[in-house]
């Protein structure tokens, strides 16, 4: 068992370490996060650590972004032994005009998906889905030619494999604001960057088996859920001969993300960039 498990480790690694050298838009992340536990919030969250390989690659034809996120368990009530959340989300931007004037519109085509934990008050665990999530739609998008600095804008129609209990979901759509920006504020090294999403989803309420933060979906309420990760980062390697170094900090805002009402997350990270 041990012997499998180094294998398929060592092949994870093997991987990503190509991949890493393959996009030169590759970064990993990697987080603390302080959680919402004691706040003002209706809705909380454990505090935890949480890593991201991301990469972004333009083509001829487009351009692909794509990210993988694990947490990993810091507090009590949350599954020791493993990670307890995965998730991945990966886009197709398709645009075979980009020498036209309509060169900053793109379709495209996403998938969203994954799987997590939960820790039971009997110390026994409950596995859940982050169900199937296909999107389709337009992306307009500006940006330098080293997309250092970029504004993107998406419109998609979103489909998550789901009946709701045979309710409809009444709002399929997602809208999507990505930004980043380079020696923002005139500051030499440091970068903004971000994401905020919008969209329709029946209201998640509370499953009070797993302490009340795990939700399931009540199909007799719509809704919609909103998401932003701002980030400021600094390239503090650029003071000893590592530009792939930085140091900096996430806050999670979030509407109906996991649980009813209003949640705040505040993370500090560190992060290598490959380019």
């Amino acid at each position: 068992m041990k012997t499998t498990v180094f294998r398929h480790s060592l092949t994870i690694a093997v991987l990503l370490y190509a991949v890493s050298y393959a996009f030169a838009g590759t970064n990993i992340q990697a987080f603390y996060d302080f959680g919402s536990i004691g706040t003002l919030c209706s809705n909380e969250r454990s505090p935890r650590v949480t890593t991201t390989v991301e990469l972004f690659y333009p083509d001829n034809w487009g351009n692909t972004f794509a990210f993988v996120d694990f947490d990993y368990a810091i507090h009590p009530s949350d599954p020791q032994n493993t990670p307890f959340l995965a998730y991945w989300e990966i886009a197709r931007c398709l645009n075979f005009w980009q020498k036209t004037p309509v060169k900053d519109l793109s379709l495209q085509v996403e998938y969203d998906g994954g799987f997590g934990m939960a820790k039971l008050p009997d110390n026994t665990y409950l596995g859940y889905g982050i169900n199937h999530a296909a999107l389709v739609g337009l992306n307009y998008c500006l940006h330098t030619d080293d997309y250092k600095n970029i504004f993107n804008l998406e419109l998609l129609y979103k489909y998550i494999a789901d009946d709701y209990n045979g309710v409809k979901n009444l709002a399929p759509l997602q809208f999507t604001f990505v930004w980043g920006c380079d020696d923002f504020c005139t500051a030499p090294g440091l970068r903004f960057s971000g994401f905020l999403d919008i969209w329709g989803q029946k209201l998640l309420v509370p499953d009070t088996r797993i302490n009340g933060h795990v939700g399931y979906t009540d199909p007799n309420k719509q809704s919609f859920v909103i998401l932003t990760e701002p980030q400021l980062w600094y390239n503090v390697g650029r003071w000893f001969r590592c530009p792939q170094l930085n140091i900096g900090t996430e806050i999670e805002f979030s509407y109906n993300f996991g649980g009813a009402g209003w949640m705040v997350n505040p993370c500090l990270g560190i992060k290598w960039c490959f380019d």
